[in-house]
């Protein structure tokens, strides 16, 4: 349950992007004939026959085939079929919010995403974690690291709850950027929240500290999930392997491959 009320927590959102527009323009319909496979044209059909119908469907089958192209990753037109429901004046449901979110943070448009966030809020909607999830890795791919920890901060503070899955896509996407040291402060802080540290972020962090060179902090990780009780996976012996063989520890490496070998880890050639 949240601790605060609609409203408040509708300006922490805004606060979050510094600034919100009334109004965000999308993709115009023209764009529409860049995505000329056949799922498009069959999914733009369907959606515009149902469009003129004198009693259109419900909500639920425009968004069904909003799904569909966000899944295939047809984003431009998507979005571009959404507008058209706002034309019509046909009112979308939280799913339809959500799958409309996911098309903006997937092309990088992270204004109009926090728009569309906002308008979750106003028709009293709550987002679920799966679209808090999606802003965060929308906010990092883009590049905008430091406003995707402090929105985390801000909306855990205010009472929503992200699971194992949002830290592991926090922490990876921390490491992927560059931002190691953050994603271990990430790692250290998530106890709070009730969140037990898995082998994926662990094996993010290790792979990201050996391709920096730093092996001595990645063997202290790698020593921490042992402890732990966390299993490594082959992935995150191959980071250490090769992180040893950058700095020409070979001997160490094979010791360490042996090691995986004993545990009934089946070594991933490619990565050796």
């Amino acid at each position: 349950m949240l601790s605060s009320s609609t409203s408040r927590i509708t300006l922490i959102f805004r606060y979050s992007l510094l600034q919100i527009p009334n109004f965000v323009s999308f993709p115009s319909s023209s764009s529409l004939h860049s995505h000329s496979t056949r799922q498009v044209d069959e999914a733009v059909h369907s959606f515009t026959r149902m469009l003129s119908m004198r009693r259109p469907p419900s909500i639920v089958q425009f968004t069904k085939i909003l799904g569909s192209l966000a899944k295939t990753k047809h984003f431009h037109a998507a979005i571009s079929l959404f507008q058209q429901l706002q034309v019509r004046g046909i009112a979308p449901n939280l799913i339809t919010l959500s799958i409309v979110i996911n098309c903006c943070c997937g092309m990088g448009r992270m204004t109009p995403a926090f728009s569309i966030l906002a308008k979750i809020f106003r028709m009293d909607y709550q987002p679920n974690t799966v679209t808090l999830t999606t802003i965060l890795k929308g906010l990092y791919l883009c590049g905008s690291v430091e406003k995707a920890v402090r929105f985390h901060d801000r909306v855990v503070a205010h009472g929503f709850q992200f699971n194992q899955v949002t830290y592991g896509t926090l922490i990876n996407g921390l490491c992927k950027t560059g931002h190691t040291s953050a994603a271990i402060q990430v790692l250290r802080k998530i106890p709070r929240y009730g969140i037990d540290p898995s082998v994926f972020m662990y094996r993010a962090i290790i792979d990201s500290l050996c391709k920096d060179t730093l092996v001595s902090q990645a063997f202290h990780l790698f020593s921490e999930m042992l402890a732990k009780g966390i299993s490594p996976n082959v992935i995150t012996y191959s980071s250490l392997i090769f992180g040893l063989c950058l700095e020409s520890q070979y001997k160490e490496a094979i010791d360490l491959l042996s090691d995986m070998v004993l545990r009934n880890i089946t070594p991933n050639v490619p990565y050796l």
